[in-house]
C-alpha cells in the first residue's frame, strides 16, 4: 500500500508516525529531524545546478523531497524502520531510496558522472563520512549541516582548540564555507547544540587523501609529545623536519596544513618503498 507524501515538518505528524510504527529515534546515530521547511529550502537551493544527488540521511524526507523533480536523488538511510516507512509514501520518480551505511555503501553502483553530496551530518560519523565525500572522485561539491563543533574543528587554526587531524585534512583538500547557522529548536527531538550549514568544494591536490591521513594519524598519535618524539614513535627520519624548517621541539597542533603539506611530500619522496597504503 502506498500512501501520499508525509509531512517532514510537522511535529504532530512525526510524533504520530513514530508512535504508530513503534519506532524510536537513536540519539546514537543523530537522528534529530529538521522541521523547519524554510531551512530546508535554503539548504536545498545550495545545489545548484548539479544533475544528480546524493543525500546521506533520508529521514522522513525533509530534504529529499525538496530537490526539484528534474535532479536525480539517491538517499541513503541506514535506519530499517526509517527506510520501510518512508518507502510506503507515494515519491516523486526522481527519487530513490537506499537501505544502507554510506561509510560501507559503494557508490560505484550508482552510474553518475557527478555526485552533488548533501547530508545532516550525525556527529559521530562527521569526519569519516567528510573523508568519503574526499575520498571519491564522483563528489567535487557538496552541503552538509553539521554541529558547530565538527564545523570548528574543520576549521580550527594551528595551536588553536580543537586543531588535530581533521582540520589539517580538511583544510587541505577542501574549500569549506559556513553559510548559516541553524538553532536547535528546528530540530526533532530538540539537540543539545546549535548547527551550521557548510558549503564544500574539492581543490585539485595531486596526492590520495588516504595516504596522508595514516601520516598524519601516526604524526598526532601523541599529541602532548613534540614532533621530532611523534617522528620517533612512528620511525620516520628526523631529517625530513630539519629539511622542511621545522623544530623538532614544536608539537605537532602547531603546525600549519601547508607545512604538513611539505612535510608528507618530502616523506613521500624520500619513503617511496615504505608508502603508506590509502584506507
Amino acid at each position: 500500500m502506498s500512501l501520499n507524501e508525509p509531512n517532514p515538518f510537522s511535529p504532530k505528524f512525526l510524533y504520530s508516525i513514530f508512535g504508530d510504527n513503534s519506532i524510536r529515534l537513536s540519539k546514537s546515530r543523530g537522528q534529530n529531524y529538521l522541521i523547519d521547511r524554510n531551512i530546508a529550502e535554503r539548504i536545498v537551493s545550495l545545489i545548484g545546478e548539479s544533475p544528480a544527488v546524493l543525500e546521506v540521511g533520508t529521514g522522513m524526507g525533509a530534504l529529499t523531497l525538496l530537490i526539484p523533480r528534474d535532479r536525480q536523488v539517491y538517499s541513503i538511510e541506514i535506519d530499517a524502520g526509517i527506510h520501510r516507512l518512508l518507502s510506503q509514501y507515494t515519491l516523486s520518480p526522481n527519487i530513490e531510496l537506499i537501505h544502507a551505511d554510506f561509510l560501507k555503501f559503494q557508490t560505484s553502483t550508482i552510474h553518475e558522472k557527478e555526485l552533488f553530496f548533501l547530508s545532516n551530518l550525525p556527529y559521530s560519523i562527521s569526519g569519516e563520512a567528510v573523508k568519503r565525500f574526499i575520498e571519491e572522485d564522483v563528489f567535487l561539491r557538496g552541503a552538509v549541516m553539521s554541529q558547530k563543533e565538527f564545523y570548528e574543528k574543520m576549521t580550527a587554526s594551528p595551536g588553536g582548540p580543537g586543531y588535530g587531524v581533521m582540520s589539517v585534512i580538511s583544510q587541505v583538500f577542501l574549500e569549506i564555507t559556513a553559510e548559516f547557522n541553524v538553532p536547535r529548536t528546528c530540530f526533532l527531538p530538540q539537540p543539545s547544540v546549535d548547527s551550521v550549514v557548510i558549503s564544500l568544494v574539492k581543490k585539485k591536490i595531486d596526492f590520495a587523501q588516504g595516504e596522508f591521513k595514516n601520516f598524519l594519524a601516526s604524526c598526532f598519535l601523541m599529541k602532548r609529545k613534540t614532533i621530532e618524539n611523534n617522528f620517533k614513535k612512528a620511525g620516520f627520519p628526523l631529517d625530513i623536519l630539519m629539511l622542511s624548517g621545522v623544530p623538532g621541539n614544536i608539537r605537532p597542533e602547531e603546525v600549519a596544513p601547508p607545512k604538513w603539506v611539505e612535510i608528507f611530500k618530502r616523506f613521500s619522496d624520500n619513503n617511496r618503498n615504505e608508502k603508506f597504503p590509502a584506507s
